[in-house]
């Protein structure tokens, strides 16, 4: 009775510790020592996510930070739920649909700041964080 005990408590172990190895990463952080060119050869955006959602977010951010696309440096991405249509953040006298939002919180790099930015699944609401 003792060896069947003992059997079914490694074989419930072993499928826990299989189903707890398949947790999906969504978040992708790049050190910032690497240097700039081998940035890219490491991780994208475009590799986070779809590439035209990504150029969408690149174009935006360059607009609203005043610097070409060239200089801005990816860092990570990481997978959100925002609590609204203008993820969170919403400015003074606007209305924001009542849904949870799928998006990615996206961290830049630019002229040695670091920028946080809101967005949507589409790539088309993009907010900078405070």
């Amino acid at each position: 009775m003792l060896k069947k005990l003992i059997v079914i408590s490694l074989i419930c172990a072993s499928t826990v510790l299989t189903a707890c190895g398949a947790v999906p990463v969504t978040e992708i952080v790049i050190p910032s020592a690497v240097p700039t060119e081998i940035l890219t050869a490491v991780a994208s955006l475009a590799d986070a996510v779809p590439p035209d959602v990504a150029s969408n977010i690149q174009n935006k951010v360059s607009e609203i930070l005043g610097v070409p696309v060239e200089s801005i440096q990816f860092r990570s991405v990481e997978a959100q739920e925002w609590p609204n249509g203008c993820l969170g953040l919403p400015e003074p006298d606007e209305a924001c649909t009542e849904v949870i939002t799928p998006g990615w919180l996206v961290v830049f790099v630019a002229d040695g700041q670091e920028y946080r930015f809101r967005v949507d699944q589409t790539g088309t609401v993009i907010r900078r964080e405070p």
